[in-house]
């Protein structure tokens, strides 16, 4: 049997293996591995079951990873391209940070490191070696964290994360010690209390521990909820950074547990507390885990263990029991004052308290909008900002806020808010839209430091801000801390008006990540760090920071540190007093005067600093955590009366506050329609002792309600009910035993039109192996003949005859398709079904299952154990040759009845010595023993002997027994039992020897990239005795061999007809279905980036059909949109249109049935071709169940547009567009387009009161002239007036609408006909090709042109003299090109008639109403015609095919785009094969100057974010260019190189590149896809 190509590597292996091109075969890629490996040196033992496979032959293939080494295929050449791309990527990425000034400076705007990820940009400032150089306080810390569960008590910037990466490291180092031993692997967490320091942690700790440490937060992981992933994780890790809340939910489903945990690193400890998940980790598993010994190492670091109102001993000793660790500190402080700088003075500042008083546009909008539920929350600021900032900024911020977000999207949720309050929507937007007028109307007066304008509070901060900076304000740094997001971003605005701004100061915003709303937009941790990276560079120097400055994020050290609003902890004054670690900097506290809560808050603060301080130092050193008052039982005292509950077989652990969670994520698994949202519900009642909660699941739910226990508070009650439930659910098993929902979760439903999605997001998906008709079994009593044949038998190089399919239901007309056997042999397979039935009774039922069984053990080296009634097809010997004339004959008189007696009465061929020798030729031979040597005999060879030595040129048999023997002759040759085998069998030497082929195990005769040597047979001698002659015919097995690429095919097109039998269109032809549904490669968006992992022998893929099914279902629901809603705009049908035939809502329909498993997206594989549910006696396992596959969220939108333009191919073929607009109902599956056949839609149509008016003359009188000159005659001639009638002119004055509806219309029918007219053309020609010359056809330059030349410029009515003078200067130009263009004609020797057609191209653009126009009278006649689509053809035949009769003329015009033109020059004039055009961000980044700006940059815009585009050639820098889109980007960059490249002569373009591509007869590019670069081909 043969020997197995190395395995496919799942999506997740190849995420894993990054960029690596190919993957290595290993042993245990096969499932026989352990034996190789126990068996890999010469007088290894041998297991006796071994000996029992070697004598039956069951799974020996060769195991051995020589064989592997001539058996596979060659890698691929786009394997070595791909590693080449990857290589320029990385001297690309180089070459960004080595060119950051010139790349400013080139963008003109300033320095900001944005080129990266978020985490990227964090490790560009963590990245710094930190173990270098401990200093003597960390070291000591550090022993003593060895020892004990330690808490670092320790100043901001004073190196607690170095203390953690020593830990980690000895932890790491102690761990692989432990793996030695023998010992069970754990793994390390460090763990954070916020996403942002997820990543620089993980940055700083990747650079300092030579160690594979991941990262995880749950903005950044899809997956982490499951088991397969934190398998993965554990395996591949020694430690993780993550959030807690990701650990908490990990040890929750028991996915890792405790004592898997060798070190848990507790960033910020100061959190743990109540039902933080820090004390939720320890409450819940660390001290649940009774094995002290197998508990984790605890590192807790803070700089200050007090987060809370109690006394700073109390709240540091239950810190300490809760962690189960000792607090350590330095012992003499001054060891800290020499590396962390503390602010040299601090300073109270007073500022004068204000009365609220509204302003008067306050007042009015409070009055208007203040009732408004979506108005409560920046209501309450502005009162608040009254108080605290001034009446200026009050106004400002409803200024701010009417402006930050569009109307359109307030009113939305005005509207629903209302509904949902049961007020009246309409008097609610009345009001919104007074409020936005009253706002615009008001005059706001400039910003000045008055008192009127603003508190005494900003009044004093300005005074603060001018006097820190007047000296060397450029070099200083200030965090201005304040409490609300809103605060921050009004001082942030307030500082960039005129009258405020302070010179040298540059000002932003620092928000946490919050939630998104209309008053604060959210913040993504991207803005945080490109906020501190700019604070970080000096581009920014003074910030106005909520509390996610305070801690954590690594913040640069400040001068100054103003509390603008006051701390609220003893950890929030320590922790922003740490940024103040300048040397002489500031730390300001600003208190209302005479407020005596201000001044409490801030002597205690300083009491219980002191109080901590006095008791850190008082600290025994050996004081052991057992002389704790406060011990874990304090903590689950607080949860009495909360229950949790085990999963016995997994020990996944269901709790109170958990049950919440579960119970959401199982609601929202539920099935449930688009654009609803299920939530459980909760009820909850007082009663005798508290309260009780009832929850309540929707009616879809199995189980709906549950009551929870009485609890003193409500909090704990939903959650008692919530766990109540999950009880029922996990007795039901509808939980399983991870706690997970049994159900699949719901895809969110599309929203809105501007929803998309890409080539880049993938999800794996199962995939269909075998289709419906094998599912049908049973003793079969009447069988369907289906004749398999070879166009060109004699390329096989062998005698065949052909084979016979016998199946239980009627075969489809298959499409034929090419096998490919070597040396440029190939011949075309034909399915020939027969008609009729054929009866059959169970003695023939027998024979035909004996013979099939035969064929898979013999040729594939399967034996299975099956009747008849199990084998889902047979297989049959056919009597007739392959050219015969199958069709009209009947099944039974064409089977080879004798074979098939034959093959049942004899499993072998008996071999005797004194055969003649006519025995030894025409016979398929098999080693019983390896069942990777099958060999075609070819004569008797009485020259040679078994004891004769292999002659040389004979390739070696990779089997064990061969190397380890000492004789190489043909006796040992021929036998492949191992050693101890051989000892209880012999064989004579004194028998004849056979000259025979020895095989290609190569089944995958569907590729043509192969190369001969892999289908050549290979010659050798060997002796019978050992072998096995098969009972098949030799023409029967040639055949047979080819069975495998054949029902492959076969399989894949039945699937592809189930799928299309699904969407109800059976009618589809075969080969066009088979080729909707093949994904051969990976395409990328970009047409000039390379397409990878390209599968061959695959046919056909869908991106031509794709192409034509794009257009049609543009079409398609452009007609369905325009006849069901008459009375919508251009915009709105637009809108409209978009929300049918957008890839998401193609994806989401596609994903509802299932289409996903119908895609064939991988090449012929060996290992699952065989039939399926087969009992397998011998031989090698065979994959036949469920695959899974990858595919882009793109890839299967392009499919149902495949499938679209198959339905129409196959329609148009059959003079209709019946069974294309089924498939486009079957598609976008909304009522929307609900057509079955294309007269549904004329038979929609109502014709509106202006269409069935009666004609005035003038407009009969149009007709009358555009029949002649357009040969078609009008019935309704407003429609002809209206679709010249331009939107400036008046409607009242005919009664009649603008053209712009007609002209959506004919848009979409001129491109229908264009593309239909390129795609039959050009049947070779790929879709990037046809989109360049149909951009030609369908441009506004040629229907200009076109509406020039059929003089409907003189029929447009217009009342703009703009209008009107666009069209008198293009007419003027036109006449005189074409005047030109009939000259040159003549100079050639021509007629005038003969004038080139594309002199249009160089003219400038037309005025847009003329290629309107065009496309509105296509609009017209179709409509006029009653939706008769040959209008519009015959139009386009008549009136725009001459123009395009030669297409070449139009190349230059597909070739205009830079990108392409840049292509052409490289391929053509320098025929240059290493290039590349590569695109990342740039690095620079440019923020907003005013307000606006300032806020969109603080929400995260990415409007001014910096693309670098660069050509790359021969590893060097061409041209580059930046822009602030990729597309935009690469058109500077192209027309930049083609400037360069038009001007340098082809020798000068090799040396100064190096580039030798031309030389050694190279004609043309050898990339591994032509379109790499966006060339036409």
């Amino acid at each position: 049997m043969a020997e197995s190509p190395p395995r496919r590597a799942s999506p997740r292996a190849l995420q894993e293996v990054g960029d690596s091109s190919s993957l290595s075969v290993s042993p245990t890629d096969s499932p026989n591995s352990s034996k190789t490996s126990n068996n890999s040196s010469p007088g290894a033992p041998v297991d006796a079951q071994d000996d029992t496979d070697e004598l039956i032959g069951s799974d020996k293939e060769s195991d051995n990873e020589d064989v592997k080494r001539w058996l596979l295929n060659p890698a691929r050449q786009p394997a070595q391209v791909s590693q080449k791309r990857r290589a320029d990527l990385s001297a690309f990425d180089l070459w960004i940070e080595q060119n950051q000034n010139s790349l400013s400076k080139r963008a003109k705007i300033p320095l900001v490191n944005d080129k990266y990820s978020a985490q990227a940009l964090v490790r560009n400032f963590e990245n710094r070696k930190i173990i270098t150089s401990p200093r003597d306080y960390q070291l000591e810390l550090f022993e003593r964290a060895k020892v004990h569960n330690t808490i670092a008590v320790l100043d901001t910037g004073s190196g607690k994360t170095l203390i953690a990466a020593l830990l980690l490291r000895w932890i790491i180092e102690k761990e692989l010690e432990d793996r030695a031993k023998g010992r069970p692997k754990r793994i390390a967490f460090f763990l954070v209390d916020k996403v942002a320091l997820v990543f620089q942690q993980h940055a700083v700790l990747s650079c300092n521990l030579d160690y594979p440490v991941e990262k995880l937060c749950g903005e950044m992981v899809d997956g982490v909820e499951s088991k397969d992933f934190w398998a993965k994780t554990f395996s591949e890790n020694m430690a993780v950074v993550c959030t807690a809340e990701i650990l908490y939910g990990c040890l929750h489903h028991s996915w890792i547990r405790m004592d898997q945990i060798n070190l848990l690193v507790f960033d910020e400890a100061h959190h743990t507390k109540k039902n933080h998940p820090y004390a939720r980790i320890i409450k819940d598993f660390y001290t649940d885990f009774k094995d002290v010994e197998k508990r984790p190492r605890i590192l807790g670091m803070t700089a200050s263990p007090v987060d809370a109102k109690v006394p700073p001993e109390r709240a540091a000793a239950e810190l300490e029991g809760l962690l189960h660790s000792r607090i350590a500190t330095v012992a003499d402080p001054t060891v800290l004052q020499q590396t962390v700088c503390k602010p040299k003075k601090e300073t109270v500042l007073e500022y004068d308290r204000r009365v609220a008083c509204m302003t008067e546009l306050d007042k009015s909008l409070r009055i208007l909008i203040g009732g408004h539920k979506l108005f409560r929350k920046p209501c309450a600021f502005a009162t608040t900002a009254s108080l605290e900032l001034g009446p200026w900024c009050v106004d400002r911020f409803w200024q701010l806020h009417f402006e930050q977000e569009e109307m359109t999207a307030l009113e939305a949720k005005t509207v629903r808010n209302a509904r949902q309050d049961a007020e009246e929507p309409d008097r609610y937007l009345k009001e919104l839209r007074e409020a936005r007028e009253m706002v615009k109307s008001h005059g706001f007066s400039p910003a000045v430091m008055d008192s009127s304008l603003f508190s005494s509070k900003v009044m004093k901060l300005v005074e603060v801000l001018r006097d820190q900076f007047k000296d060397d304000g450029p070099n200083r740094k200030c965090i201005v801390f304040v409490e609300q997001r809103n605060t921050a971003m009004m001082l942030g605005d307030l500082f960039q008006q005129d009258g405020m701004t302070i010179p040298g100061v540059r000002f932003g915003v620092l928000m946490g990540g919050g939630s998104s709303n209309l008053e604060s937009p959210k913040i993504s941790f991207r803005d945080q760090v490109v906020t501190i990276l700019k604070f970080r560079r000096g581009e920014l120097n003074c910030l106005f920071a909520t509390t996610v400055a305070e801690e954590g994020l690594d913040i640069p050290d400040c001068n100054v540190i103003v509390r603008f609003d006051l701390y609220h902890t003893l950890i929030q004054y320590i922790q922003s007093r740490g940024r103040a670690r300048q040397s002489g900097s500031e730390y300001i506290h600003m208190i209302e005067k005479y407020n005596m809560l201000h001044q409490q808050k801030v002597a205690e603060i300083r009491t219980h600093e002191d109080a901590l301080r006095k008791f850190c130092q008082a600290m025994p050193e050996d004081r052991k955590l057992s002389g704790n008052d406060y011990d874990m039982d304090y903590f689950l005292r607080r949860d009495k009366g909360q229950k949790q509950y085990t999963v016995p077989q997994t020990g996944a652990k269901l709790t109170y506050r958990r049950s919440l969670v579960c119970l959401a994520s199982f609601v929202a698994s539920l099935p449930h329609p688009p654009e609803t949202v299920l939530l459980p519900e909760y009820v909850i009642n007082a009663v005798d002792g508290g309260y009780q909660s009832e929850v309540i699941l929707p009616t879809v739910s199995p189980i709906t309600s549950a009551i929870g226990q009485v609890h003193p508070s409500k909090a704990v009650a939903k959650c008692s009910a919530a766990f109540e439930m999950c009880l029922q659910l996990i007795k039901g098993k509808y939980l399983d035993n991870y706690l997970g929902p049994i159900f699949t979760k719901q895809l969110p439903a599309m929203r809105n039109s501007r929803l998309a999605i890409g080539a880049r997001k993938k999800a794996e998906y199962n995939m269909r192996i075998n289709p419906e008709i094998w599912s049908v079994l049973g003793q079969p009593t009447e069988l369907y003949a289906t004749v398999l044949t070879l166009t060109k038998p004699e390329m096989l190089g062998r005698p065949s005859s052909p084979l016979m399919l016998l199946t239980r239901r009627p075969m489809p007309q298959g499409a034929p398709f090419p096998l490919f056997f070597g040396e440029g042999r190939s011949s075309v397979v034909r399915y020939v079904p027969l008609l009729g039935s054929v009866p059959v009774d169970e003695d023939s039922a027998h024979l035909l299952a004996r013979f099939t069984l035969r064929i898979f053990e013999d040729v594939f080296s399967k034996q299975y154990e099956a009747s008849s009634s199990e084998l889902p097809y047979f297989l049959a010997p056919v009597n007739k040759p392959h050219g015969f004339n199958f069709g009209f004959h009947n099944a039974l008189d064409l089977v080879s009845w004798d074979v098939l007696r034959f093959v049942d009465a004899n499993e072998k061929i008996q071999y005797k010595f004194d055969a003649s020798e006519e025995f030894f030729t025409d016979k398929f031979v098999i080693d019983p023993y390896d069942g990777a040597r099958k060999f075609y005999l070819l004569g008797l060879r009485r020259d040679l002997k078994p004891a004769d030595l292999v002659p040389d040129g004979i390739i070696a048999p990779r089997h064990r027994p061969w190397k380890t023997c000492s004789t190489k002759d043909i006796y040992n040759y021929s036998i492949s039992l191992w050693s101890r085998s051989r000892e209880k069998m012999t064989f004579r030497y004194d028998q004849p020897v056979a000259e025979a082929e020895l095989l290609s195990i190569r089944r995958n005769l569907l590729d043509e990239n192969v190369t001969d040597e892999d289908l050549e047979p290979k010659k050798c001698f060997l002796i019978l005795e050992p072998m096995r002659i098969s009972a098949l015919p030799v023409g029967v097995i040639a055949m047979a061999y080819n069975f495998p690429a054949i029902i492959h095919r076969l399989d894949s097109n039945l699937i592809a007809l189930d799928a299309c039998a699904l969407l109800g269109l059976e009618r589809i032809r075969p080969d066009l279905a088979l080729e909707a549904f093949t994904k051969d490669r990976d395409v990328s968006e970009e047409h000039d980036i390379e397409k990878s992992n390209i599968q061959g022998g695959m046919g056909k893929n869908y991106e031509r059909l794709e192409f034509l099914g794009d257009c049609f279902l543009k079409m398609a629901t452009t007609i369905s949109i325009f006849t069901l809603l008459p009375g919508k705009s251009e915009f709105e049908y637009h809108v409209e249109r978009m929300l049918l035939l957008c890839n998401q809502n193609l994806l989401n329909n596609a994903l509802e049935v299932k289409l996903e498993e119908f895609v064939r997206s991988m090449a012929f594989n060996r290992r699952t071709w065989y039939p399926e549910g087969l009992k397998l006696t011998r031989g090698k396992r065979v994959d036949t169940g469920k695959r899974s596959h990858v595919l882009a969220n793109k890839s299967i939108a392009d499919v149902c547009e495949a499938i679209i333009g198959a339905a129409y191919l196959t329609a148009r073929a059959e003079g209709s567009f019946d069974l294309a607009v089924q498939a486009v109902t079957a598609m976008v599956k909304d009522k929307k387009h609900a057509m079955k056949t294309y007269a549904e839609y004329y038979a929609a149509y109502k014709k509106p009161e202006w269409q069935t008016a009666t004609p005035t003359v003038v407009q009969r009188d149009m007709v009358d002239r555009f029949h002649k000159r357009m040969g078609y005659r009008f019935t309704c001639p407003q429609l002809l007036r209206s679709a010249f009638q331009h939107p400036t002119y008046p409607s009242s004055y005919e009664g009649l609408p603008s053209y712009q509806r007609l002209e959506f219309l004919g848009d979409s029918l001129f491109d229908m006909a264009c593309i239909d007219y390129l795609f039959h053309r050009f049947p070779g020609a790929d879709p990037q090709w046809l989109t360049e010359h149909k951009m030609a056809m369908v441009s506004n330059q040629f229907l200009g042109c076109l509406g020039y030349w059929l003089g409907f410029h003189r029929a447009i009515l217009a009342s703009s003299a703009a209008v009107q003078k666009e069209i008198s200067d293009y007419v003027l130009e036109m006449d005189e090109a074409l005047r030109t263009a009939k000259e040159q004609a003549v100079q050639a020797g021509g007629s005038e008639a003969d004038f080139k057609r594309n002199f249009w191209i160089d003219c400038g653009r037309p005025p847009k109403s003329l290629p309107d126009v065009v496309e509105a009278y296509i609009g017209a006649i179709f409509v006029d015609s009653q939706y008769n689509y040959g209008t519009v053809q015959e139009f386009f035949d008549t009136h725009v095919l001459p123009w395009f009769v030669d297409i070449k003329l139009y190349d230059a015009f597909a070739n205009k785009h830079p990108v392409t033109f840049l292509t052409n020059l490289m391929q053509k004039k320098f025929r240059c094969q290493d290039w590349r055009i590569l695109v990342k961000d740039s690095g620079v980044w440019s923020d907003g100057n005013d307000a606006v700006g300032l806020l969109a940059g603080a929400a995260g815009k990415s409007r001014l974010q910096q693309i670098v585009c660069g050509t790359w050639v021969h590893g060097k820098m061409l041209t580059y260019a930046t822009a602030v889109s990729t597309r935009y980007a690469k058109l500077g960059m192209a027309k930049d190189a083609v400037r360069i490249l038009e001007r340098m002569q082809v020798d000068e373009f090799k040396a100064k590149y190096g580039c030798d591509c031309g030389v050694g007869g190279f004609d043309g590019m050898l990339l591994d896809d032509p379109e790499e670069h966006g060339s036409a081909t």
